[in-house]
């Protein structure tokens, strides 16, 4: 996901307009429609603000992986509605536990998605297996993107 991508994504996860947002950050607009179109991108100190305004790292804005926080998304199908047939990373919450998966180092396919549960797909012993998991227990998913498997 490109920085446009993710400032799109984030703008409209806090319900902000263009023009609010870049009010907030203190550019025009037009400014802020060219970093969306990946055109041109923010600078340091713009980009810290973006953080602050998202809650989020630097690091996160930049990176290329995409992670949703799940308690705070969970009114946001659409966002989840894109997740389907993606290959992720879960992170639980700390009551999750579950023998079939070792929770960080195992990619997952996700079958369904809703406010309440997630279908997963994964390898076990080179045999696909599926999963049911209450949303409750996840904490973030982590789009794979690429060769990063």
């Amino acid at each position: 996901m490109t920085i446009g991508e993710k400032i799109v994504s984030l703008r409209k996860k806090y319900n902000y307009t263009q023009e609010k947002l870049a009010e907030k950050i203190g550019i025009s607009r037009q400014t802020l429609s060219s970093w969306e179109s990946d055109l041109t991108s923010p600078d340091l100190k713009q980009a810290s603000i973006l953080s602050q305004i998202f809650k989020i790292s630097l690091d996160e804005l930049v990176s290329k992986t995409v992670e949703f926080d799940c308690k705070d998304n969970l009114k946001n199908n659409q966002i989840f509605s894109n997740l389907i047939d993606k290959t992720c990373y879960l992170s639980f919450d700390d009551d999750f536990f579950d023998l079939d998966i070792n929770l960080f180092d195992t990619p997952v396919k996700i079958l369904s998605i809703n406010d309440d549960f997630i279908k997963i797909e994964y390898q076990k012993k080179k045999k696909s297996q599926v999963k049911l998991i209450d949303m409750d227990l996840v904490l973030s998913i982590r789009v794979i993107e690429g060769d990063e498997i």
